[in-house]
């Protein structure tokens, strides 16, 4: 394993998700969220808490990372290993994600259908930056 490499994947995957998140869920489905503020928290509540989300992504860039590291095979592109990457893991975690939490809150299935594409796209993209940087 190349750590240098592992270590630029894993800031490439964290700077992609960020802008993804705020993109996704910040402009795309601010409307959708503000149709349903019964359900979430305060804004100025959630804005106290946002340090947890950003390093629970600290957290898990590198290991996301990590783990495409450890299935790269070597000679083959990395776009194309890294959008497989992001694909499988992406429908892997967002089905439960998105559908899960659908049956956990009073949400419009439309959103959680929405949030299945955007963890997805988000998925794909970030497999597709640590393909980028980690290869031959």
């Amino acid at each position: 394993m190349n750590t240098k490499r592992w270590l630029l994947a894993s800031v490439a995957v964290f700077v992609v998700m960020a802008a993804l998140e705020f993109l996704i869920h910040g402009v795309l489905l601010s409307d959708l969220y503000r149709q349903t503020a019964s359900v979430w928290r305060p804004e100025a509540e959630m804005q106290k808490m946002m340090w947890i989300f950003w390093v629970g992504l600290l957290v898990f860039a590198p290991f996301f990372s990590l783990i495409y590291v450890k299935g790269y095979e070597k000679g083959k592109p990395g776009l194309g290993q890294g959008f497989r990457y992001g694909l499988y893991m992406g429908v892997m975690l967002s089905v439960m994600h998105s559908f899960g939490w659908y049956v956990i809150l009073p949400i419009p299935l439309a959103l959680s259908f929405w949030w299945f594409l955007g963890t997805l796209v988000e998925f794909i993209a970030a497999g597709v930056a640590a393909g980028l940087v980690y290869h031959d």
